[in-house]
């Protein structure tokens, strides 16, 4: 994937793809050394990037590797109008930029990963805990400041600790997963879904009021209990209870308003499970009886 240009024709090339192929980008990435020899570029018998795709006709052009550690994360292409704008000296100077730029995009690539790992739950991909009531935190302070709402949704799967004896944990991860999957499906942009541990989920729905939390809860129950999923040559059916709560009727900070989500949640399990509760002022200590 072309992913940055700068210069001529940028417009026509960022964001193009092409498979690996016998262009000098190809040839560049699997070989390891500079091309064109001595940077001089004749459109009409080298490929670039592919034969319908090309960067606009110049007399000059070298395609770089970008090496760490002998991998190639990539190429650099740099094109010039100028004849004989790559000469020796020039590219020995290019190919010790281009090392740099390498091991600068390698950091950057370790550093967003480390960002990944202390956000992200490493089973289902949606925010872990600590960054979900993060998150949460800047969705209630930005709805207070605008006088919006924020409705805040807790679901589990019930009797979840039935499919682990019963099919075995690969199992439970598999529903976990899948419910996991539902999710990221049925929220929002604007939403965020975190799993908190074990087999809940919380989802933070910005300018959502409790009518718009509930109709979302409940088309991720719906899609649950009409799923089955498949382990261990069993087909495992699942369905989950959900409690939802809104700021800020039901709380004013996370604290509050999570508890409130809570006891809504304790009301569905109560109830009978497989069913989505609003938090109402009757519920209050429900979930410490």
């Amino acid at each position: 994937e072309i992913c940055a240009v700068s210069g001529a024709g940028a417009d026509d090339l960022v964001g193009r793809r092409f498979c690996h192929n016998a262009g000098l980008v190809g040839m560049v990435v699997e070989n390891h050394h500079p091309l064109p020899y001595r940077g001089q570029y004749d459109p009409k018998r080298q490929v670039v990037f592919s034969k319908r795709l090309n960067p606009p006709s110049m007399p000059s052009l070298l395609v770089l590797p970008l090496l760490v550690h002998e991998k190639a994360l990539g190429t650099l292409v740099l094109g010039s109008s100028q004849r004989g704008a790559f000469g020796d000296d020039a590219r020995t100077t290019l190919e010790v930029l281009a090392s740099h730029v390498a091991v600068s995009l390698a950091n950057a690539r370790m550093v967003k990963r480390l960002e990944e790992l202390a956000t992200t739950d490493g089973l289902t991909g949606l925010l872990n805990k600590r960054a979900l009531i993060d998150t949460a935190g800047h969705m209630i302070r930005s709805a207070e400041r605008f006088e919006k709402p924020v409705s805040v949704l807790v679901c589990d799967i019930d009797h979840f600790k039935k499919v682990n004896d019963t099919y075995g944990h690969d199992a439970g991860d598999i529903v976990i997963k899948g419910l996991g999957t539902i999710l990221k499906r049925q929220k929002r942009d604007t939403d965020a879904v975190g799993r908190f541990g074990g087999e809940e989920f919380v989802v933070v729905c910005e300018e959502t009021d409790s009518a718009g939390a509930i109709l979302l809860a409940e088309r991720v129950r719906t899609e649950l209990e009409g799923t089955t999923f498949h382990a261990n040559g069993h087909a495992v059916r699942c369905t989950c209870s959900g409690g939802v709560a809104t700021f800020p009727v039901a709380g004013r900070d996370w604290d509050a308003l999570f508890k409130a989500t809570d006891e809504a949640h304790y009301a569905s399990k109560r109830g009978g499970r497989n069913r989505v509760t609003a938090w109402n002022p009757r519920l209050s200590g429900a979930s410490a009886a």
